[in-house]
């Protein structure tokens, strides 16, 4: 059977074969391609030569440690799509990587299969990326509101009219990372917020492979199909604001570590970090089923 996904060359970079091993099975299980690089050096070469379309790289290693790669990668495509691998004891590399424009990260021990499942919605969002083309330089203000049940969420169009006109704010390299901060909030208010999902049940149900019938099965418990999810975007010229509810319970969102590299791996999940890394504010309100994103043109991911 023909993959969607073929000729999708995925680089693996990693110092320890039996890692890449592994790697390279369930990336070519998924219908990709993979490449193999056991250090930064190689795999700078291997990406001017082959232009794979994301990299999944450790982040320490002889020769080149990740940091040190995305920079180079990022060199050559400011739009690369680079996601890192780490342990604790690296949490100032990663935070540093995050805010240089590294896509998403997963901590050790990590599972295979959400590796792939980030990787097929990054380049989802990086396919569509093209329609940040079709902007107008001109805008002065862009208001729109999206309200949708639960049972009908499909997010990935609400994100691209969302973020038409983004490139008025930030480099068109940054909408990607953008993308995936606004997707994340959108998958929390669905799953966590109008499913009750908990993270706990969320990761097991992902290891067993479980994870869409526990959807299926919360979907029909409680009214949750018809909850809903209010969606309002606002771009001006200088600034952008995404406020996004659900109809759940809500949550303790003060207990949430701060933004520093070491609380940076005891987050539960990596959705709500990532997020705090690429818009300059995240606001809740007091019940924790609402959170307001801003951006604005001055601000920089590595403030």
């Amino acid at each position: 059977m023909v993959s969607e996904y073929n000729n999708t060359k995925i680089l693996i970079v990693d110092d320890q074969q039996v890692l890449r091993n592994v790697l390279v099975k369930f990336i070519q299980k998924a219908g990709f391609e993979p490449i193999e690089a056991e250090d930064g050096k190689k795999a700078i070469d291997l990406y001017r030569t082959l232009h794979p379309a994301v990299v999944l790289s450790d982040i320490m290693m002889p020769r080149m440690d990740g940091l040190t790669l995305l920079n180079e990668i990022k060199k050559i495509d400011s739009q690369a799509v680079v996601i890192l691998m780490t342990g604790y004891g690296n949490e100032d590399v990663l935070l540093k990587a995050l805010r240089g424009g590294a896509s998403n990260y997963f901590k050790k021990p990590f599972n295979f299969h959400e590796i792939v499942e980030v990787i097929k919605h990054l380049l989802k969002h990086q396919t569509e990326l093209d329609l940040s083309q079709v902007y107008s330089p001109y805008l002065v203000k862009e208001s729109k509101h999206f309200v949708f049940k639960t049972i009908d969420a499909d997010i990935f169009p609400i994100i691209n009219q969302i973020t038409l006109h983004f490139k008025n704010i930030v480099p068109l390299s940054e909408i990607l990372n953008l993308k995936v901060g606004i997707e994340e909030i959108l998958k929390n208010a669905v799953e966590h917020g109008n499913l009750s999902i908990t993270t706990d049940e969320k990761n097991k149900a992902i290891e067993r492979g479980k994870f869409g019938e526990l959807v299926e099965d919360r979907l029909k418990k409680g009214g949750n199909a018809d909850k809903k999810i209010f969606v309002n975007a606002e771009v001006t010229a200088d600034l952008l604001k995404v406020t996004i509810r659900d109809e759940g319970d809500g949550f303790n969102w003060q207990s949430l570590p701060d933004l520093q590299a070491e609380s940076l791996l005891q987050y539960s999940g990596r959705g709500i970090f990532l997020t705090r890394i690429y818009f300059d504010e995240l606001i809740y309100n007091q019940k924790g089923n609402e959170v307001t994103l801003i951006k604005s043109r001055e601000s920089k991911i590595s403030r």
